[in-house]
């Protein structure tokens, strides 16, 4: 037995989580725990991970209404993946973000979160219309996150790694400030088709109610604004840019894309892509380059 590992005898876990042993002793029996460590007949040892799981069937009980036998169902659904790398239930949370499985399970859930919030919003949505949309057991959503707001801030973390990675690639393989600028219209459009409704869903919704949806919103503008106004100064250094004031020229190049991508039109309505970003393009072009 490793000494470097906790191990709690029953009586110690009842204390531990509040739950009589009589329940945990159940919760094993019925398949909702794994079985202890048996060193004796009447001697077993259970490790650090059975809080944290009792926990979690506790929070599934009590207060998202699940009954033992749902939970149940979840958990034998989720061991039968532990083949694929995906996590127990219990062990979700500390998982490793490099877990692929996890990973495409979580993106999967997100990704029908943004279509059910774009289709009814955000306070009208439910964790019972998300699983319908990503294909999911309801139950299985609680799993990976704690409730809907949860899903909402790992979208909003998303997107913000999204936006950083895909702008830093065109700003580092152009030639000069305002190709950067140039260079990040078409995916900047992409972004804000793919992600519209949560965009306007912060200002229609949620974004005078919730401080930290408020807070990620504001890190996202800001990364855009600095990296706007960054390509605009390094453009007047190399004399490909005009004399402008960089802050409201980064504003006026957002406020352009944004009102020009038609975001919340009809998709009927919009624009095709190719014109949006071609029109765009040459608008900012005729703006700011020094050459006519």
């Amino acid at each position: 037995m490793n000494n470097n590992v906790r191990l709690f005898r029953i009586g110690e876990l009842s204390r531990i989580t509040g739950v009589p042993s009589s329940t945990i002793n159940y919760y094993v029996r019925e398949g909702l725990l794994p079985p202890p460590i048996k060193t004796a007949p009447n001697m077993a040892y259970y490790d650090s991970s059975y809080p944290e799981m009792i926990s979690e069937i506790q929070i599934l009980q009590k207060e998202k209404g699940m009954t033992l036998s749902e939970i149940k169902r979840i958990i034998k659904a989720n061991r039968s993946e532990i083949s694929n790398n995906v996590s127990l239930p219990g062990e979700a949370h500390a998982a490793s973000n490099d877990n692929p499985r996890e990973l495409d399970r979580r993106k999967q859930i997100m990704e029908g979160a943004e279509k059910v919030f774009a289709r009814k919003g955000y306070f009208a949505s439910t964790i019972a219309d998300i699983a319908r949309e990503a294909g999911v057991a309801k139950g299985t959503i609680y799993w990976y996150f704690e409730n809907k707001r949860a899903i909402m801030l790992a979208i909003l973390d998303y997107i913000s790694e999204e936006l950083t990675n895909t702008f830093l690639k065109v700003v580092r393989t152009s030639k000069n400030g305002l190709e950067a600028l140039l260079g990040c219209v078409e995916p900047a459009m992409r972004m804000l088709d793919r992600h519209g409704p949560i965009y306007l869903m912060y200002f229609f919704e949620i974004g005078s109610t919730d401080q930290l949806i408020q807070e990620k919103f504001r890190k996202l503008y800001r990364t855009v604004y600095e990296g706007v106004k960054t390509a605009v100064s390094r453009g007047i250094k190399q004399a490909v840019i005009r004399e402008v004031d960089p802050e409201i020229a980064a504003y006026a190049v957002m406020g352009l894309v944004e009102r020009a991508s038609q975001i919340g039109w009809p998709e009927s309505k919009r624009l095709p892509l190719d014109a949006r970003v071609r029109e765009t393009r040459e608008l900012i072009r005729r703006a700011l380059s020094t050459s006519p």
